[in-house]
């Protein structure tokens, strides 16, 4: 591989990398907060969440 060519593909993953640092950036701004990946869950949520699948 030629340097030239390696030099092309090292600049396209740290724009891939850039990019997708700027795109959860992004959607972090949009949607603030703890989100859906908090894992932040009360204790009688997880005692109805175990009942339920007890019941299944």
């Amino acid at each position: 591989m030629t340097p030239q060519v390696q030099t092309i593909l090292a600049l396209l993953v740290v724009a891939l990398a850039i990019g997708g640092l700027v795109w959860r950036a992004y959607n972090k701004r949009k949607n603030p907060g703890c989100g859906s990946d908090c894992g932040a869950v009360s204790p009688e949520l997880k005692r109805l969440q175990k009942q339920l699948t007890r019941r299944r």
